[in-house]
């Protein structure tokens, strides 16, 4: 019997306070790096009829909680665009079972929650309402959902629980079981607890994905080689189809490349438990560029009459169209057709020039995307771009489908007289990576100069541009020595304060934001994208800045203008510069001013030399 979870490696997700991410996306970020071989997240969603984010004093992370369908759908499409699967987990207390199946039923019948587990215990706090109540329960439950929609169990395994629970009352309604295996806790081997659990539970007739044990109980008895022992057993002697671990959140260093394994074996990453680094292998394959008026390229109006795009040469010397945009009709439209050759994960980037772009909501929508039934709408603030590629996300195209990889934009953006550029787009193969994350740096710039001396392979840093204080330097800060994290710059010819700078690679805006009355000034800090060509995740930062353009939770392209040079109020007048420094660990993340001083051994590991990293990372071309 087939199940969702076949095949599949998931974690469970309780609460906010259960985990020391603030976001979705962090959790995605820290599944990604210790844990890639995670296909689904588990999710809390409620108990009885209450939402888990409003139980209790409430989940304080609002990007986490859950108190709602609208919450739903956020964990649901971020989880997706990462390429994982959200599966909801309620405990029913069958207290009152029509509106117990009716907050399941919301639940349940969200586009992508791919099922609905029920905890069922024993115990207090669990399921309460008797043998009576789960038919009820179940039939309004099972009657309200799409009958191929898959119900699982989870249960403790322990023969003397098995029929405090009522199992012959939920059988009719249940596709799968998912015994709680918590050998450690139970005070037994992962041998004599899995066997437990098929002892109890393997005549019930139904699909077993056992629960596996992620968190330290009681005694210290846990350890990342009795979870291996437990994951190989599951497959090799009981051939589990599926595997879940309890609990994200108590996982860590330790414990997570245990759980860094998929059901064939393989190893994500090289199973070291860090980020996956395929060296040498992530590359671009076959490049695709629809410019306006090649043949892939078509645009009309709504009502039949002539095209009104006007035309304009952009800075790379081809000609753009732009348009007035509209708030309440669409009047133009234009379609891009990649004709891609061959399906798999493709980039895609478009065009925005520095001239005409000034809206800030450019709804570009993607067809053909595998897995996605209608078309995928990403927007862009053009107004922020300056002559820059900026990229949509990868997405997994099947050359065989007409409209795979087809772009349609058109100028209904909510505003009033703004302008609405519409230029190339790119399509980039991705090769070397099996499931590459939505979004990949493909190099790294320097973060001052024109954009033609930022784009030079063949240099590190703009030849207007002088370095005044280097990497590792020793110098004096406000009267104590300390070692330079990073690299100083000044424009040569004129006053640095004003000077424009721009990311340096694509990414995440993590930190825009004074930070404290001393030297830093304003500071933004970005998190990149993992490199095509490595995987590796790292983090910049920019200090002494003024006239932020981005702001936390802004994602940004490489060359996209950020901020200028200023002199941290004061601090720097006369002197003003850009302090500029790249972590390749989450330093950045939790303390935006770290500063290690004297302490070599801490800048070593937290820091890299920033004229060595972005020299051997400039953009890969085809």
């Amino acid at each position: 019997m087939a199940t969702p979870y076949d095949g599949k490696i998931a974690v469970w997700h309780v609460h906010g306070r259960t985990v020391g991410e603030n976001t979705i996306d962090e959790v995605i970020e820290t599944i990604r790096e210790y844990a890639p071989a995670v296909n689904a997240i588990w999710v809390k969603v409620g108990e009885g009829t209450a939402w888990m984010g409003n139980i209790g004093a409430g989940d304080p992370k609002t990007d986490l909680a859950i108190r709602g369908p609208a919450d739903i759908d956020r964990w649901v499409m971020k989880l997706e665009r990462a390429g994982l699967e959200f599966h909801a987990w309620a405990i029913p207390f069958g207290a009152n079972p029509a509106a117990e199946a009716d907050f399941l039923i919301q639940t349940a019948s969200r586009p992508g929650v791919r099922s609905l587990i029920l905890d069922v215990e024993p115990f207090e706090g669990y399921f309460r309402g008797g043998r009576s109540a789960v038919r009820p329960l179940m039939l309004r439950l099972r009657n309200g959902l799409p009958a191929a929609f898959h119900i699982g169990m989870s249960v403790d395994p322990r023969p003397w629980h098995y029929e405090t629970i009522f199992p012959d009352e939920w059988r009719p309604f249940i596709n799968s079981v998912h015994p709680q295996v918590y050998w450690a806790d139970f005070g037994l081997s992962p041998d004599a607890a899995l066997a437990q659990a098929w002892e109890s539970w393997g005549a019930y007739g139904l699909p077993i994905i056992p629960v596996l044990q992620g968190y330290q109980g009681r005694g210290e008895r846990l350890t990342r080689e009795s979870m291996d022992r437990a994951r190989t057993v599951a497959i090799d002697t009981y051939k589990a189809p599926g595997l879940s671990w309890f609990r994200f959140g108590t996982l860590n260093r330790t414990f997570f490349p245990a759980v860094n394994v998929s059901m064939s074996g393989a190893v994500p990453g090289g199973g070291t438990g860090e980020q996956p680094r395929p060296i040498g292998q992530g590359r671009y394959g076959t490049e695709i560029v629809v410019k306006p008026g090649d043949p892939g390229w078509r645009e009309g109006t709504y009502d039949g009459t002539p095209s009104p795009l006007a035309n304009f040469p952009n800075e790379e010397g081809w000609s753009s169209r732009y348009f007035r945009t509209s708030s309440t009709a669409s009047n133009v439209w234009v379609r891009w057709d990649p004709q891609v050759p061959t399906g798999g994960f493709w980039e895609i980037s478009v065009y925005v020039p520095a001239q005409h772009s000034t809206t800030n909501n450019a709804r570009y929508k993607i067809h053909g995307i595998v897995g996605q039934t209608s078309d995928y709408e990403v927007a862009v603030v053009q107004t922020k771009m300056d002559s820059i590629w900026v990229p949509l996300g990868i997405f997994n195209l099947d050359a065989s489908q007409p409209n795979a990889g087809v772009i349609f934009l058109n100028d209904l953006t909510g505003e009033l007289n703004r302008e609405i550029t519409f230029d190339a787009i790119r399509w980039r193969q991705v090769l070397g990576w099996q499931r590459p994350p939505r979004f990949l740096a493909d190099g790294f710039d320097a973060p001052v100069g024109a954009s033609e001396e930022r784009m030079v392979a063949a240099t590190t840093w703009p030849a207007s541009w002088s370095m005044t204080l280097g990497y590792r330097v020793r110098y004096r800060l406000g009267g104590r020595e300390s070692l330079h994290t990073g690299n100083d710059f000044i424009i040569r010819r004129g006053r640095s304060k004003g000077q424009p700078l721009y990311a340096t690679a694509s990414g995440e805006v993590i930190t825009a934001q004074r930070l404290g009355t001393g030297s830093w000034g304003n500071v933004v800090i970005i998190r990149h994208d993992p490199l095509l060509s490595t995987g590796q995740v790292v983090y910049s930062r920019y200090g002494h800045v003024d006239d932020m353009q981005v702001r936390v939770g802004e994602r940004v392209a490489r060359g996209q203008f950020i901020a200028t040079i200023g002199d941290a109020y004061g601090y720097y007048r006369g002197s003003e510069h850009l302090h500029f420094d790249i972590s390749g660990t989450r330093t950045l993340a939790a303390a935006p001013a770290d500063w290690p001083w004297l302490d070599g051994d801490r800048l070593d590991r937290d820091y890299l030399n920033p004229t060595s990293f972005v020299f051997s990372n400039r953009p890969v071309k085809p």
